[in-house]
Protein backbone atom coordinates (compact mmCIF):
# COMPACT_ATOMS: atom_id res chain seq x y z
CA UNK A 1 0.00 0.00 0.00
CA UNK A 2 1.09 3.73 -0.66
CA UNK A 3 1.33 6.11 1.63
CA UNK A 4 -0.17 9.62 0.94
CA UNK A 5 0.08 12.95 2.41
CA UNK A 6 -1.97 15.21 2.73
CA UNK A 7 -1.24 18.47 0.95
CA UNK A 8 -2.94 21.91 1.00
CA UNK A 9 -4.33 20.86 -2.38
CA UNK A 10 -6.16 17.77 -1.33
CA UNK A 11 -9.45 17.56 -1.75
CA UNK A 12 -9.85 21.01 -3.03
CA UNK A 13 -10.97 21.89 -6.79
CA UNK A 14 -9.01 24.33 -9.37
CA UNK A 15 -9.87 27.70 -8.13
CA UNK A 16 -9.68 26.64 -4.23
CA UNK A 17 -6.26 25.68 -3.91
CA UNK A 18 -4.65 29.15 -3.56
CA UNK A 19 -7.42 31.20 -2.52
CA UNK A 20 -8.02 33.30 0.83
CA UNK A 21 -9.39 30.05 2.75
CA UNK A 22 -6.93 28.06 1.51
CA UNK A 23 -4.19 30.69 2.98
CA UNK A 24 -5.59 30.35 6.31
CA UNK A 25 -5.98 27.05 6.36
CA UNK A 26 -1.92 26.57 5.79
CA UNK A 27 -1.23 29.26 8.06
CA UNK A 28 -2.87 27.51 10.99
CA UNK A 29 -1.28 24.39 10.15
CA UNK A 30 1.87 26.05 10.68
CA UNK A 31 0.76 28.18 13.59
CA UNK A 32 -0.50 24.64 15.34
CA UNK A 33 2.55 22.73 14.24
CA UNK A 34 5.34 25.11 15.42
CA UNK A 35 4.01 26.70 18.31
CA UNK A 36 1.94 23.85 20.14
CA UNK A 37 -1.19 24.50 19.55
CA UNK A 38 -2.70 20.87 18.73
CA UNK A 39 -1.19 19.61 15.48
CA UNK A 40 -2.71 16.63 13.77
CA UNK A 41 -0.38 14.24 11.36
CA UNK A 42 -2.37 16.11 8.95
CA UNK A 43 -0.81 19.63 9.78
CA UNK A 44 2.78 18.13 9.83
CA UNK A 45 2.23 16.69 5.87
CA UNK A 46 0.14 19.97 4.92
CA UNK A 47 3.31 21.63 6.33
CA UNK A 48 6.22 19.40 4.69
CA UNK A 49 4.43 19.13 1.42
CA UNK A 50 4.08 22.89 1.13
CA UNK A 51 7.95 23.09 2.49
CA UNK A 52 9.51 20.47 -0.13
CA UNK A 53 7.28 22.49 -2.96
CA UNK A 54 8.60 25.90 -1.38
CA UNK A 55 12.02 25.24 -1.22
CA UNK A 56 12.08 23.21 -4.68
CA UNK A 57 13.57 20.35 -2.98
CA UNK A 58 12.80 17.35 -5.31
CA UNK A 59 13.55 19.53 -8.15
CA UNK A 60 16.44 21.77 -9.90
CA UNK A 61 17.03 24.55 -12.01
CA UNK A 62 18.15 25.02 -15.29
CA UNK A 63 21.53 26.27 -16.70
CA UNK A 64 20.41 29.47 -17.19
CA UNK A 65 19.38 30.25 -13.32
CA UNK A 66 21.55 33.10 -11.85
CA UNK A 67 24.07 32.61 -9.46
CA UNK A 68 22.04 34.07 -6.44
CA UNK A 69 18.98 32.05 -7.33
CA UNK A 70 21.09 29.09 -7.03
CA UNK A 71 22.80 30.12 -3.54
CA UNK A 72 19.31 31.04 -2.29
CA UNK A 73 17.57 27.35 -3.66
CA UNK A 74 20.44 25.87 -2.21
CA UNK A 75 20.60 27.41 0.83
CA UNK A 76 16.62 26.35 1.37
CA UNK A 77 16.66 22.92 0.47
CA UNK A 78 19.60 22.23 3.07
CA UNK A 79 17.47 23.91 5.73
CA UNK A 80 15.03 21.73 4.59
CA UNK A 81 17.42 18.64 4.18
CA UNK A 82 17.95 19.27 7.64
CA UNK A 83 14.35 19.02 9.03
CA UNK A 84 13.40 15.90 7.05
CA UNK A 85 17.28 13.91 7.93
CA UNK A 86 16.56 15.05 11.85
CA UNK A 87 12.60 14.33 11.73
CA UNK A 88 12.35 10.79 8.99
CA UNK A 89 15.88 9.66 10.34
CA UNK A 90 18.15 8.24 7.36
CA UNK A 91 15.86 5.59 6.33
CA UNK A 92 12.80 8.00 5.86
CA UNK A 93 10.57 7.14 2.58
CA UNK A 94 10.46 10.30 1.12
CA UNK A 95 7.95 9.01 -1.97
CA UNK A 96 4.65 10.25 -0.17
CA UNK A 97 5.89 13.58 0.41
CA UNK A 98 7.28 13.63 -3.14
CA UNK A 99 4.03 12.79 -4.84
CA UNK A 100 2.23 15.52 -2.54
CA UNK A 101 5.63 18.30 -3.32
CA UNK A 102 4.65 17.88 -6.94
CA UNK A 103 0.87 18.69 -6.64
CA UNK A 104 1.81 21.50 -4.60
CA UNK A 105 4.12 23.00 -7.15
CA UNK A 106 1.36 21.98 -9.97
CA UNK A 107 -1.19 23.47 -8.05
CA UNK A 108 0.78 26.65 -7.69
CA UNK A 109 1.79 26.89 -11.50
CA UNK A 110 -2.12 25.51 -12.16
CA UNK A 111 -3.69 29.10 -10.26
CA UNK A 112 -1.30 31.05 -11.33
CA UNK A 113 -0.15 32.36 -7.33
CA UNK A 114 1.99 31.00 -4.71
CA UNK A 115 0.31 31.52 -0.95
Amino acid sequence: MTETYRSLSTGKAQGQRRDAEALNELQGAYERLFFGRGHTPEDQQMVLADLASFTGFFFSQDQNTPAETLREANAMRRVFARIIRLGLGADGDLSALYRAAVAETLATKEEGKTL
